[in-house]
Parts: structure tokens; sequence; C-alpha cells
């Protein structure tokens, strides 16, 4: 259990990890603010929620913040992010569109906007999250890909396997 796979079909990138941990706790910890400010982002990031609207239609607004000095010119950097949600399934689909944005939710559209669907299937002893991540063309998926998306979301995937499988 455990290690992030990921593979690209198309303009989608798709990401696998397993969790020693029931599908309602993974669930949980995307459909809360105070659960994601607890691992939300890459290791030595920290996260702020701004706004969160856990519904169809509700949006998702949020700072993250470097605090690992150990990050060289990452160091005090901020990034805001602005998500809104399309569907949701309890304990079974999460889809929202995601995307970069400022301070004030302003969509920046010099990066690419995916809608992301997370599935959590039962499997054995644990959850499998699969992270379908859409974009509008593979050339927004390669720039994303060539940003550290999957290094930084398999980060982040660590950070929640030590909340949820403890």
């Amino acid at each position: 259990m455990g290690a992030v796979k990921s593979h690209v079909e198309g303009n989608t990138l798709v990401v696998e990890r397993s969790f020693r941990a029931s599908r309602e706790l993974v669930f949980e910890a995307f459909s809360s603010p105070t659960h994601l400010e607890s691992w939300w982002g890459p290791a030595g990031w920290k996260t702020e929620v701004r706004t969160f609207a856990f519904e169809p239609g509700g949006t998702w607004h949020y700072k993250m913040t470097c605090v690992d000095k150990n990050q060289g010119d990452y160091y005090g950097m901020e990034s805001w992010g602005k998500s809104t949600f399309v569907e949701i399934k309890p304990h079974r689909k999460i889809v929202y569109t995601d995307a970069f944005s400022d301070a004030d939710g302003n969509i920046n559209s010099d990066f690419p906007v995916m809608t992301i669907t997370n599935e959590f299937l039962d499997i054995p002893h644990g959850t499998l999250l699969v992270s379908r991540s859409e974009f509008s063309d593979v050339e927004s998926l390669e720039k994303v890909v060539e940003m550290g998306a999957v290094e930084g979301f398999a980060s982040q995937l660590e950070r929640l396997d030590a909340i949820v499988s403890r």
C-alpha cells in the first residue's frame, strides 16, 4: 500500500494511491476545511482555507504558503487556488474544477484550469483513491506536469496518509 502510481490517458493525468483507512475517513479528509488544512499541499507548505462550501456549485478558495526554509527561493511564496464543486457522491466521488487564482478568487488565466474527479474505492484493508485531472488539451497537461504536479500531489498524499492511516 501507499506508493503513488500515475499515468496519462490523452489529456488526463491519472494518479492512484492506496490508504490503510476506511473509504469514509479518506473521503472526509477531502470534504472538511479543517482536515484539508492539515494535509493539503506539498511537504513544507501550509494551507489556509479562505472559503469552503462543500456542495455542487460551492467554491473552495485557499492559500498555500511555503514555510520550509530549506526550499530556498520558494520559502515564503504564496500560491492561491480556487475550486468549484460539480458533483459530490458521499464517500464515493468528488468532482470539481481547479484553477490557480489570486487572493480575491479571480482565476489566473496564465495557468490551465482542470476538472478533477476523485473516486474513493474499497480495497482489502483500506481505500484506493483514483484521481483524474482532465485538461482542455495535452499542452496544458504537460505544462502542469512540468511544474511538478505529480511530485507535489504525491507529497501531499503522503501527508494525508500520515493522518488517516494512524
